[in-house]
């Protein structure tokens, strides 16, 4: 038990620095961009050997290793998460050079995300970002409350409610992706119980766990049933 809190702390100590990582390369592509100076070949080739030059690249690369990394944590607002965290972070850059004066809401630049050349002004680069963020925030909303309910987050909060490993013993379909199974647990004083529930089809490979209440376990209106990531192995 020790060792697993251990290694939690260190993912999520590796999250925090990688989300520095993603927050400053971001701000450096947004923040510096006006200042980045590219020499073309005359063929339609241009570089710069600036690092603002190739931050929204390495900003990506960053935020997808982020992704990876905290999607333990995060479930499905993953994605979201990220698309948030860079684009407020590239909003962040540009008010900052626009207060530093490098910049004004008039100006074009190089700044460049998805294309390798592509000019807007500020308040257009602006727009864009707080469009995306919003996006991004929306989606990851969404992905937390899939997860929450999947993982029956909050109720396993309730100091009423206890957690058991538990099995899924048959499955007859309930329209759509969902099905009503039996739930065998233990409780606590491992006593067994046989509850009916309602789940997705996804529980059957995966490690589930039954969340119910400590005083009627054998309440189907007061069990839930907890899907983890993990999957259920395979029979030899």
């Amino acid at each position: 038990m020790r060792q697993r809190a251990y290694g939690q702390m260190m993912r999520a100590t590796a999250c925090l620095l990688m989300a520095w990582q993603v927050w400053m390369v971001w701000y450096i592509a947004s923040n510096e961009a006006a200042g980045v100076r590219w020499t073309c070949d005359g063929t339609g080739g241009c570089a710069s050997d600036q690092f603002a030059s190739a931050a929204p690249i390495v900003g990506l690369g960053s935020a997808v290793v982020l992704g990876l990394i905290s999607a333990r944590f995060l479930h499905r607002a993953t994605p979201g998460a990220m698309v948030a965290l860079s684009a407020v972070a590239a909003v962040a850059g540009w008010y900052d050079a626009l207060a530093e004066g490098r910049v004004d809401h008039d100006s074009t630049t190089s700044f460049h995300i998805f294309f390798p050349f592509m000019e807007l002004s500020v308040s257009a680069w602006l727009t864009f970002l707080w469009t995306i963020a919003g996006a991004g925030c929306l989606a990851a909303w969404w992905g937390a409350a899939v997860s929450l309910r999947r993982t029956a987050g909050l109720r396993r909060l309730s100091r009423r409610c206890a957690t058991a490993d538990a099995v899924l013993e048959g499955w007859r379909s309930a329209g759509g992706k969902y099905g009503e199974v039996v739930v065998v647990f233990d409780d606590a004083a491992g006593v067994r119980h046989r509850v009916p529930a309602v789940v997705e089809r996804v529980a059957l490979q995966r490690d589930v766990r039954a969340v119910y209440d400590v005083d009627r376990p054998d309440d189907p209106a007061r069990t839930r049933v907890a899907v983890s990531r993990r999957k259920v192995p395979s029979p030899a």
